[in-house]
């Protein structure tokens, strides 16, 4: 027979035990939850930075050593695409904001075009793009590192309105004039290969199928019982417009092609100094550059605003009249001078971008249910009123 013991000291001793090691274990639970409040585990941005040897890169840039504050980072914006992050660094004794944008593996054509401009066109560009400390290929994989200036946006620093329009023409027409025709063409092994040409055979053709896409989607529009009355007071100068393109205005060839940007919303205009009478403006994300011509960079400035801005629409004319002879004095401090009115140039520009691409889209997406046709209507009145006006009917 089996001797038992004393099996209620051995119950005791148990419940003893386990209530010691629950008491331990929220103990120690604690001192790691306050050890990690202290001493948080690293971001993979602050491993890589020390793999890569970050610091000692972009040291020369501020003439000192670099810190990486490691707690210290914001997401601004996270995209299937990229990721954009603000960092701070800690150099000459002070604190600056700097920052990564992250180009996600695969890297397309688009993707290309922005990290070349920061490569291989910053010089060329000096004061039009941000400050580029360093270029990290190869990170987890095929991912590729951008560390540069931090440029305020200028979208949250002012209450943008027309009158904005005047403090960022000189940057752009800087930009324009220093990549104008052939100052272009000089650095042509800068951007063989991979800056889109307007005139190239690819955008030829490209062009070409988007005319013809626009008349057969304008045709459908008009069996579309959401689309038709919107459309029939129009309909016939628009097509009778379209049979006369892809090129509507050889007006707008002439008067000279340049870099432009191509997508000139607030948040990719950046500033250091809004509060003064002169904006020296830095142009960021580049994805949609292109060798264009130069009045297209107009259009997406102010043509693109006003389409979105309804309540500045009455202000429009008279903005035209004066923003664009202000473009082109700017020009003409470079020595390029327009053989033709400023306001005209402006107003072909527009309509050539709306028929060559804008109305397709729009068209497109109504027909296809993609997304809501906003500017359908002021496209449209733009192509009736100025077009006559400019004799394309």
């Amino acid at each position: 027979m089996t001797k038992i013991g004393n099996f209620g000291g051995y119950e005791h001793g148990r419940t003893d035990g386990f209530r010691k090691g629950r008491e331990d274990g929220y103990r120690k639970g604690h001192e790691d939850a306050q050890a990690l409040s202290m001493n948080p585990p690293l971001h993979d941005i602050s491993l890589k930075w020390r793999e890569f040897r970050c610091a000692d890169q972009i040291a020369s840039h501020f003439g000192s050593p670099v810190v990486l504050n490691d707690h210290n980072m914001e997401c601004l914006k996270e995209t299937g695409k990229s990721s954009i992050w603000k960092l701070e660094i800690a150099a000459n004794q002070q604190r600056y904001s700097i920052i990564l944008k992250i180009f996600k593996a695969p890297v397309n054509e688009q993707k290309l075009i922005e990290l070349n401009m920061y490569r291989k066109v910053k010089s060329i560009l000096p004061d039009l793009i941000p400050d580029i400390y360093m270029i990290v290929e190869g990170v987890n994989g095929e991912d590729v590192w951008v560390f540069m200036e931090y440029v305020p946006q200028v979208k949250g620093q002012v209450i943008f309105t027309p009158d904005c329009f005047d403090r960022i023409i000189p940057s752009l027409a800087k930009l324009h004039a220093l990549t104008y025709n052939q100052n272009f063409y000089k650095n042509w092994e800068v951007f063989e290969g991979w800056l889109p040409l307007y005139d190239s055979d690819a955008s030829s053709l490209e062009r070409q199928k988007n005319h013809e896409r626009t008349l057969e989607y304008l045709d459908k529009a008009m069996e579309n019982p959401e689309l038709k009355p919107r459309l029939e007071s129009s309909y016939s100068n628009v097509h009778s417009i379209l049979k006369k393109g892809p090129i509507y205005f050889p007006e707008l060839l002439h008067a000279g092609k340049s870099i432009i940007h191509n997508d000139l919303q607030t948040p990719n205009m950046g500033c250091h100094n809004v509060a003064e009478e002169t904006w020296n403006i830095k142009f960021i994300d580049w994805e949609g550059a292109r060798f264009s011509p130069c009045w297209f960079d107009m259009f997406n400035l102010m043509g693109v605003f006003f389409a979105y801005r309804k309540d500045w629409r009455g202000d429009e004319e008279a903005v035209i009249q004066r923003c664009a002879p202000q473009y082109a004095a700017e020009m003409l401090k470079y020595g390029i001078q327009f053989d033709t009115d400023p306001v005209m140039l402006y107003k072909m520009a527009y309509l050539q971008r709306v028929l060559e691409r804008s109305l397709y889209q729009q068209l497109h997406w109504g027909i296809d249910g993609l997304k809501q046709v906003y500017l359908l209507d002021h496209y449209l009145e733009k192509l009736n009123v100025w077009g006559k006006e400019l004799g394309l009917y």
